[in-house]
């Protein structure tokens, strides 16, 4: 009622401006608080009070054959649409551009523009995301929508993060280190955890006051998880020099790897690379 909404992350990428309506007509501006992107969900935060919530049911507790509803703005300009119909799978293993997803399969039509709506039970709770249809034009019912249960603990901790708006290119955060992408195929290969290899670490840098070491894997920033370098500066966009931020690294120790949380304040970036 304070003005959280959440959606889809795919559907607020690489966006400079968001803007969320309400079925009144009323707009509003809106913050991207924060987002997960390899469990593509996002929260956002507008400037209003006194709005009327949905309620978040249990997902875990669907049944093949339960009856819902799934709403949203199909094809971009069709708002405030809704369809009917049952639940197929409860917990369907699909791919979604190379990351595996376990998600409710619906026959209720959900198309293009459909993402980030809600999914809902025959109580009005909402228990899905809706997310994904496969199959494009050649395929019917074959809706998907992320389990609540499953996203509720990612939208927690969304919620809890310090708003944020991007900061000026040149007044990003540095942290200081040279890098390697430990990718999932390199992950599969040598038993490692995906995310940012650390090849060389920067004398007096934020990384090395940090503790930041040689071989430790960087795989969550701030609580966003970070599988490639492109999660990084993704990420980073949001942070200017000075911020302190909780950084996670997976640390080789006896053969295998130990989680290890550690206080990063991001220092300037150097002259010779603005």
């Amino acid at each position: 009622e304070d003005g959280y909404i959440l959606t889809n992350y795919h559907v607020v990428e690489n966006s400079n401006s968001i803007t969320v309506a309400m079925y009144n007509g009323d707009t509003y501006d809106a913050t991207l608080i924060g987002y997960d992107e390899s469990n593509d969900v996002a929260v956002l935060k507008i400037d209003a009070q006194g709005l009327s919530p949905v309620v978040l049911g249990d997902s875990d507790n669907l049944n093949v054959g339960d009856s819902v509803v799934a709403i949203g703005n199909p094809l971009g300009e069709l708002t405030f649409s809704m369809s009917q119909g049952i639940v197929s799978c409860c917990d369907r293993a699909i791919n979604v551009d190379g990351t595996p997803f376990n998600m409710i399969q619906v026959d209720a039509s959900i198309n293009p523009g459909n993402s980030g709506g809600a999914l809902l039970n025959m109580n009005g709770e909402v228990i899905g995301i809706n997310s994904n249809k496969i199959g494009g034009t050649a395929v019917e019912g074959m809706g998907y929508a992320i389990p609540i249960t499953s996203a509720s603990p990612i939208i927690a901790d969304l919620m809890e993060r310090q708003t944020r708006t991007k900061v000026a290119e040149d007044e990003v955060g540095y942290i200081g280190i040279s890098r390697q992408e430990v990718t999932s195929q390199i992950s599969q290969m040598y038993n490692m955890p995906e995310g940012i290899y650390v090849v060389s670490v920067e004398e007096g840098s934020a990384a090395a006051n940090a503790g930041i070491m040689k071989g430790d894997i960087i795989t969550k920033f701030d609580g966003s998880s970070i599988s490639s370098y492109s999660d990084l500066q993704k990420t980073l966009q949001y942070y200017a020099a000075g911020d302190s931020v909780t950084v996670t690294v997976q640390r080789p120790q006896n053969g295998e790897y130990v989680s290890i949380e550690l206080n990063l304040t991001l220092g300037s970036r150097p002259a010779s690379q603005k």
